[in-house]
């Protein structure tokens, strides 16, 4: 009996020990487990650290990139064409636009987006695949097309001349030269997340027909000719020139910049674009 009751005892002792042995390895597993976690965090680089291509200014803390993953652009654009409206029905408009990456799908896009909005404007989800609304003092269009993983942000500023808009165009480089029959309708700035990261500029010009002045019933001038030529008489000797008749795109390398100008007849405009390394 005595030695039975010395062998129940010793198995209970053992059953004990497994028990504190197999807690103190548990306990050690997931201090490592949470270590090598800390560790992991503390060694990849926060998104505060990469280059995140947001142009100064954009009010990121009211209006946030839901569920960021990469920013492709981010632009201000000034539009006074009398010809357009904003996405809110508006002429003369300024706005900037964010193209990123989201890890959110298309619902849980236009979810955030609601919840966020002080009012809904408008919610055209179901045909557009884009939801409308105001921040503050900050309208605001979401869109989400639900093919990819691609998230679209236009924030409007309140006043399309608002003199802190200036500081974007203050070193908008002086390439092209005015002509009189042009008129500035848009320009933007932005960063592009592109060939290691560019800076943009771009304008757009509409030209105007002088039509038939001297009442012979045929356009006395063609303007778009005459300005090819002047443009191609101006910068046929600038380093990496080329001419596409056919498109009417021309390019070349001005300084540290990329410059290409399109004089497109069917939309009635010629647009600019000037592109650099950050």
């Amino acid at each position: 009996m005595l030695y039975s009751s010395l062998s129940m005892n010793t198995k209970k002792l053992m059953i004990i020990i497994i028990a504190i042995l197999s807690a103190v390895l548990l306990f050690f597993v997931l201090k490592n487990k949470t270590k090598s976690t800390d560790t992991a965090q503390t060694s990849s680089p926060s998104i505060k650290d990469k280059p995140t291509f947001i142009v100064d200014g954009y009010p990121i803390d009211q209006v946030p990139l839901y569920k960021l993953s990469k920013v492709s652009s981010n632009k201000i654009f000034v539009n006074t064409d009398p010809k357009n409206l904003s996405e809110f029905d508006e002429n003369n408009f300024a706005y900037f636009n964010v193209v990123f990456e989201t890890e959110a799908n298309q619902q849980e896009f236009f979810d955030y987006y609601k919840k966020l909005f002080d009012n809904l404007i408008v919610d055209e989800s179901e045909n557009r695949q884009m939801v409308k609304g105001q921040i503050g003092e900050y309208k605001v269009s979401a869109a989400h097309y639900g093919s990819d993983n691609t998230g679209y942000i236009q924030v409007h500023l309140p006043k399309y001349n608002d003199e802190k808009i200036d500081k974007y165009f203050i070193d908008f480089p002086q390439i092209l030269e005015l002509n009189s029959n042009l008129i500035e309708h848009e320009k933007s700035y932005g960063l592009l997340n592109q060939k290691g990261g560019e800076v943009e500029y771009t304008k757009y010009f509409t030209v105007i027909d002088s039509g038939d002045q001297n009442n012979d019933g045929k356009d006395d001038i063609d303007e778009f000719l005459a300005l090819e030529e002047e443009y191609q008489k101006k910068y046929k000797d600038k380093p990496e020139y080329l001419f596409d008749q056919k498109t009417g795109r021309m390019s070349w390398k001005d300084s540290e910049y990329e410059s290409t100008l399109s004089i497109s007849r069917d939309h009635g405009r010629i647009y600019l674009m000037l592109r650099k390394k950050i």
